[in-house]
Order: structure tokens, then C-alpha cells, then sequence
């Protein structure tokens, strides 16, 4: 981001001028880049609404028992639904959305292989994982973790979202999945998955709203999210 020092020649620039954004604020003028656009009709996206649609195909192909006993999971779990608190997560969205990502991922962890879970397992869920910090390594972005995962074990589910400046400050931030593979260790590699969603590399300095959660086959869930926004170094 620049700060423009106005003049004669040049007293007002509102608006966008090739890849840059033109834009008022107390100190005066300022020029940041303008961030890539996110394309809702990319391959991602796409697949994650194929994925959507097979898995709610396949719950209609469960057996009565098998629904039964991811009610019984939902029970056992007592989950609060996001939007509303006082109802609890029921075993058909517990099954929607544990193979929904499972689907998503199935082609980057072997976690997820096969990807349908049909069958829950009554166990506790793994607990919650940090990122201590995000550095930008060259072309690829790397999320430093707070405990070392294995890719047998464990698979990483990590939401990004657009790059930020450090003045917004907003409570809700869109994230989107980043499609990566889980490695042995404490980083986790995002790769390509970052320019691919939202256009170009996050650049230092900038910020990020992060959600991550880890999943295990012990449990075959995940744990709760952890919601962070960082600085990257």
C-alpha cells in the first residue's frame, strides 16, 4: 500500500487504474493492489457441489440402522448447530458434513480413502490444533503448527480467506478450504491450493483469517475449529 501525495496536476484518484485501487482515508490518498477475484464457477468450486450432491445421495442409500446410529452419534456428541444454539447438530447433518469433507479432501490424504464413512465410531474428538505462524517460503505459503501431525493419522483442514490489509477488522471474513496435502511434522504446506482460490499469493505483511481443525482416524471426525488472524512473515 502507498500513500499519494496530492498536487496540482494531481488532486483526487477515486476508484481502480489497471492493477491498482485508488481509495480516501484520514492520513489522504492512498494506492494498494487490487486482490485477484475469486471465480465461483472454478473447478474447486464445482467439485465441492458434486461432492455436496453424491454425498446426500449416499445417505439415501443407508440402511435404517445406519441412520440410526448416526443419531445416536449426534447424541453421544451433543453439538450445538452454528446458527442457532440451543438445537443440536442431527446424525443426518453430522453424516453431510463429515463426508462432505472427507470428499474434498479424499484426493490429497489418505486419510480419506475410501472417502464414504458409513458407519460413525463413539469416540472423543481429537483435540483442537493452532497455527503459531504463516511465512510466505519463496512461491508457496507454509502454516506452522503448534504439535506435530501424521499424515497417516491425521489429516489438516484449513480455511483461508483473500488477503488483508491490517485495517480490516471485520467479525466475519469469507474462508475457503485449501485443497493440500497433510506431511509428518509440524508445517503444513498449502502449496498451490492459496493462488488457485483467490488469484495470486498472499505477500508478506499482509493478513490473513485462518480456520483450521485436525481430523483422525481414531475418532474419524475432526476437532473444533480455531479461528486466528495472522500476520504474514
Amino acid at each position: 500500500m502507498a500513500r499519494i501525495k496530492t498536487s496540482g496536476n494531481i488532486s483526487s484518484i477515486i476508484g481502480k487504474v489497471g492493477g491498482s485501487v485508488f481509495q480516501g482515508s484520514q492520513g489522504g490518498l492512498i494506492m494498494r493492489n487490487q486482490s485477484g477475484k475469486i471465480n465461483s464457477n472454478t473447478l474447486r468450486s464445482n467439485s465441492h457441489q458434486v461432492g455436496l450432491s453424491i454425498v446426500q445421495g449416499e445417505w439415501q442409500r443407508l440402511t435404517d440402522a445406519q441412520r440410526y446410529l448416526w443419531e445416536v452419534y449426534s447424541i453421544y456428541l451433543n453439538k450445538p448447530q452454528h446458527h442457532n444454539q440451543s438445537l443440536r447438530v442431527n446424525g443426518h447433518q453430522l453424516f453431510i458434513d463429515i463426508n462432505t469433507i472427507r470428499y474434498d479432501l479424499s484426493i490429497y490424504d489418505n486419510a480419506f480413502q475410501p472417502y464414504l464413512l458409513t458407519t460413525p465410531i463413539l469416540a472423543p474428538l481429537p483435540q483442537p490444533i493452532n497455527i503459531t505462524t504463516i511465512e510466505r517460503n519463496g512461491i508457496t505459503l507454509e502454516i506452522n503448527l503448534d504439535r506435530a501431525v501424521s499424515n497417516v493419522n491425521d489429516a489438516i483442514i484449513l480455511f483461508l480467506s483473500r488477503p488483508l490489509t491490517g485495517s480490516q477488522m471485520s467479525g466475519y471474513v469469507k474462508t475457503t478450504l485449501m485443497k493440500s496435502t497433510t506431511n509428518n511434522g509440524t508445517v503444513f504446506d498449502v502449496g498451490f491450493a492459496y493462488p488457485d482460490v483467490y488469484g495470486r499469493m498472499i505477500e508478506i505483511g499482509e493478513w490473513v483469517q485462518s480456520k483450521i481443525a485436525i481430523y483422525n482416524t481414531s475418532s474419524e471426525n475432526y476437532s473444533s475449529y480455531s479461528v486466528q488472524r495472522i500476520q504474514i512473515t
